[in-house]
């Protein structure tokens, strides 16, 4: 017999459990699909087993190095999983393989864009982190570490092990748990209820917040990659402004404003000390070497 002091984390596991079993396993309809999409389910996973065909086969011909075809394959499979995307199909898979295709065509921005979408919706993905860091690590720019501590990921793991929907999801199912122990407790007053409810009130209230959090830091902030392979931060936003200094292909970057099809972004990249800045009241000088202004064509917003 199951103490009953072991009943709350016995229910907390199988909440987690079956909200980690439930979203893994869906295939294509993980994200919102657009109302006015005219693509059916059946298509979508028809391009996505054509793309993902097309982009083994990519992989066969660059092997024997005939890029001619390979070039041509990617460019097909790339087309197909961007039109499955724009037809309101967005699930993590097409993300990642999406990023793959343009990896292997070069562009190491577009790559960078569609796996940080992907890892928010497959935020465990081990081969998708896998590539994150190989791409990164091969980027033109030196990036200044802007990842969460491992400590902070560690002690919060949840945070980082679940996406949006599994906190919602969670978030749910534990206030369900939740309203059944306060039936029982009123109901058939069974007083070990009355232990277990304040854990599942305080579990309840760190999932909240953490909803919260994975909201701002997910959609509350605007980030942005460099996907041109050359361009400029400028003082600012025209190209009658002076360059403040150069950044490439892949660097990533948060966008703090926009004006006439320009960006107000500040960079992650390392920048070098001795560059002229001018700086405003208030701004430190380390922080204001990295603010400047993009054009919007430049970036990708993630």
């Amino acid at each position: 017999m199951i103490k009953k002091k072991c009943l709350m984390p016995l229910f907390l596991f199988i909440v987690l459990f079956c909200n980690i079993f439930l979203t893994d396993y869906e295939l294509l309809g993980s994200g919102v699909r657009d109302s006015g999409s005219e693509m059916q389910k059946d298509e979508a996973i028809r391009l996505f087993t054509d793309a993902n065909e097309k982009y083994v086969e990519a992989a066969k011909f660059i092997t024997v190095k005939n890029n001619q075809e390979a070039e041509k394959k990617l460019h097909d499979a790339a087309l197909q999983y961007e039109k499955i995307l724009i037809n309101g199909f967005k699930h993590g898979q097409i993300y990642y393989n999406l990023g793959n295709t343009y990896y292997r065509r070069g562009e190491l921005g577009k790559a960078i864009v569609n796996y940080r979408r992907a890892q928010r919706l497959m935020p465990r993905n081990t081969d998708l982190n896998a590539n994150m860091r190989l791409v990164k690590s091969i980027i033109e720019d030196k990036e200044l570490s802007h990842e969460t501590p491992a400590v902070i990921q560690k002690v919060f793991f949840w945070l980082f092990f679940l996406n949006q929907n599994e906190l919602i999801a969670t978030a749910m199912s534990i206030y369900g748990v939740l309203m059944v122990l306060l039936l029982l407790l009123i109901i058939f007053r069974y007083r070990w209820c009355k232990k277990i409810i304040p854990g599942f009130i305080v579990c309840l209230c760190i999932i909240v917040i953490s909803i919260g959090i994975k909201l701002y830091r997910e959609e509350g902030v605007d980030r942005g990659v460099i996907t041109s392979e050359k361009c400029y931060v400028r003082y600012g936003p025209g190209e009658e402004y002076e360059p403040k200094f150069e950044i490439h292909d892949g660097a990533e970057c948060v966008v703090e404003d926009e004006k006439d099809g320009w960006y107000r972004v500040y960079v992650y990249i390392s920048v070098a000390e001795g560059t002229d800045v001018k700086v405003g009241s208030g701004e430190k000088i380390s922080e204001n070497i990295r603010r400047g202004w993009l054009q919007k064509k430049d970036i990708d917003i993630i």
